[in-house]
């Protein structure tokens, strides 16, 4: 009987244990299935050497105050990685000029699948209250598996806030005139003259006097002017033909973005105005952050010296001829003379103002026909016949000037010739044989053309481009100097930033510079090297000569103002 309750109790204890080490074992397996795990291969990354880049909104390359900009890289994930980088997020901390500067400290990256580049950027966004000096950005990038690359750095310069300050500095009527019923161009100059940039920047024309009306449209938006930048504006005009008033008024309206530093400007042009009583005077310097004065035209058409004397016996005759295409129908504009009108006309104001020559003893021609360049020659003549050897005379042309074909004969041409026919023109010879009839105390001669056949824009002849042709020399007689603005076959250019021939700016320049203590040998000496260096920096090349009459020979160069 014991040795049978001993047997069960045993295959009851084996039963119990099986069905216990049974239970383990299912357990188990199912733990094992639960918990199992894939693989997760770690990624290979590296910001792309030179990638960094710092990107600021107003493009001066510094992070000014209150500016939004970027910081930009490349991560790359190398083929050669076992795995893709996933969860990634970049870590951005600041050093240095940071007060005002806000950056996200960490921004989450897209996945980048192994073998793959891409860009990443970083918003950094500057305040009112960022200071003047260096900001160091650092950037971590971290990924789950700790395979990140190295913290790396970029240095920002960065500036504190700087005010811009929009104004006009110039207006003036470009096309057309102001005259009753007609249409006209106003233009006027905008500049930032502040040390900061202006944003947002708005402009609008209004115009005061009832009648008054533009053609064109009045508003104008920019998004932003860096310091010392200048934006040439322009509205067509039309005033009523029975308009009031002897003059008309405009007013501009400026804004910008921070509502603080823009100015409004109200001027006024008269009806039928010349150019020197439109023109302001313009100082040289005109505040932080510009790089001089910016106007319409050119610096020797502001700040002409005066002479304190008056010179009652210098007479002068000035042409500026521009315009041949109005006066022929076979031509077209681009055969004009540009700036002519401008070198006579400032020319004037340079003869009467430094040169002391009474307004009455000037006679100026403005796009002369063959009548009139002779009727004005003779009336010059006859000024120094009536003083009787006593007379200081100067001519003063700016135009084209042709060769004959035949004879090699050098012509100006009046506005109403064309280049088929240069001997309708006006000789050079009958030019120097005029000015000689009559003993001078001396004559001086200034050509602001070419006779090669060349020309500033386009030739009067057809097809007369690389066919310049070397024009037959003629001598000056009595007391006379010439200098003309080039020599040989060599065309007479125009300096376009300044608005005048290469010869005519530079001739006034040293005028200007001289402030009226000139000699003549010192001054062809300066306009020769400087229109030589000019034109040639420009791809042309022009130089300066002068013819004297065999009696001066010895005694020229001395010459002043003041003799």
């Amino acid at each position: 009987m014991r040795g049978l309750v001993r047997y069960v109790v045993c295959v009851l204890l084996a039963f119990a244990a099986f069905n216990a080490v049974a239970q383990v074992e299912v357990v188990t397996k199912r733990s094992m299935k639960i918990h199992r795990r894939p693989v997760i291969a770690p990624p290979q990354l590296s910001i792309v050497e030179g990638s960094m880049r710092f990107e600021d909104d107003n493009g001066n390359g510094y992070l000014d105050a209150n500016e939004q900009s970027t910081l930009t890289y490349k991560l790359n994930n190398a083929s050669t990685a076992l795995g893709d980088a996933q969860g990634m997020v970049c870590e951005v901390r600041l050093e240095g000029a940071s007060s005002g500067v806000t950056v996200s400290e960490q921004i989450r990256l897209a996945d980048l699948p192994r073998g793959t580049t891409m860009e990443f950027a970083v918003p950094i966004q500057s305040s009112m209250k960022t200071k003047d000096g260096e900001l160091k950005v650092f950037l971590k990038i971290q990924e789950p598996l700790g395979f990140g690359p190295p913290e790396t750095s970029i240095s920002i310069n960065t500036l504190e806030f700087r005010q811009p300050e929009l104004l006009v500095v110039d207006h003036r009527v470009k096309e057309g005139e102001i005259k009753r019923g007609q249409a006209f161009t106003y233009q006027f100059l905008v500049r930032n003259k502040g040390a900061g940039f202006a944003y947002d920047v708005r402009c609008e024309l209004e115009l005061l006097d009832e009648g008054v009306q533009p053609l064109s449209t009045q508003s104008f938006k920019f998004n932003q002017l860096e310091p010392g930048e200048v934006k040439e504006l322009w509205v067509s005009v039309i005033v009523p033909p029975d308009y009031p008033h002897q003059e008309v008024q405009f007013k501009v309206v400026l804004d910008e973005s921070l509502g603080r530093y823009a100015d409004t400007f109200i001027g006024a042009l008269p009806l039928e105005a010349m150019l020197d009583q439109a023109m302001w005077q313009v100082p040289t310097t005109d505040g932080a952050g510009s790089s001089g004065s910016v106007f319409f035209g050119s610096d020797v058409d502001r700040n002409i010296p005066a002479s304190k004397k008056s010179n009652e016996q210098r007479f002068a005759l000035i042409i500026g001829n521009e315009k041949y295409a109005a006066a022929n129908p076979g031509l077209n504009p681009t055969q004009d003379v540009p700036f002519a009108e401008a070198d006579a006309r400032i020319m004037q104001q340079y003869l009467q103002k430094l040169w002391g020559i009474p307004e009455e003893n000037i006679i100026v021609e403005i796009n002369a026909t063959k009548v009139t360049m002779e009727r004005s020659l003779a009336q010059l003549s006859n000024f120094a016949a009536a003083l009787e050897g006593e007379a200081e005379l100067i001519f003063y042309y700016s135009g084209h000037g042709l060769p004959s074909e035949s004879t090699k004969e050098p012509y100006l041409i009046p506005v109403d010739v064309d280049g088929d026919a240069p001997e309708l023109g006006l000789s050079l010879e009958q030019v120097y044989v005029q000015l000689g009839e009559t003993p001078t105390l001396r004559t001086t001669v200034f050509l602001d053309a070419c006779f090669s056949g060349g020309a500033r824009n386009e030739s009067l002849i057809a097809g007369m481009k690389g066919l310049a042709r070397v024009p037959e020399e003629v001598e000056a007689g009595g007391n006379a100097v010439v200098f003309a603005s080039s020599s040989g076959n060599q065309s007479s250019g125009v300096f376009e930033n300044q608005e005048h021939g290469y010869f005519t700016y530079f001739l006034l320049k040293y005028m200007q510079e001289s402030k009226g203590k000139l000699s003549y040998g010192d001054m062809f000496d300066y306009v020769r090297k400087e229109v030589k260096l000019q034109s040639n920096r420009d791809g042309r090349n022009q130089e300066p000569s002068v013819r004297v009459a065999p009696t001066i020979i010895d005694e020229w160069r001395a010459w002043g103002l003041d003799d």
